[in-house]
């Protein structure tokens, strides 16, 4: 049966912010409001109850957004990094323009017999 004993010490997660959401991995917090979004969806708190956890949910999809967007900005970042050694290797290989590169194919077709 869910939790409905209102808004007694102790008796279920405290509304406002979470000092160590900071410390949450994507996965725990992830996690955490799979929890939050059971229990509002099974229903039976109180309206305080229910309140403080939808709160603490939007903490968590802050947490997450986060963290998703450290990780995006580490792979672009990466994947640029990386493109930008691919071009400067190019550059090195393929030498100047006007010379054969491996982009080109030698003419063949003129045979100086």
């Amino acid at each position: 049966m869910a939790e409905t004993s209102g808004s007694a010490p102790g008796s279920g997660p405290e509304p406002g912010p979470n000092p160590d959401l900071d410390s949450l991995t994507f996965e725990d917090a992830f996690t955490r409001l799979s929890e939050m979004a059971s229990s509002l969806e099974d229903g039976g708190l109180t309206l305080a109850d229910a309140t403080a956890r939808y709160e603490q949910g939007m903490s968590l999809v802050r947490r997450c957004n986060q963290l998703l967007e450290q990780a995006e900005l580490k792979i672009t970042t990466l994947k640029d990094s990386y493109n930008e050694s691919l071009d400067a290797r190019e550059e090195v290989v393929l030498g100047q323009p006007g010379q054969l590169g491996l982009g080109e194919e030698p003419d063949l077709d003129s045979s100086e017999e």
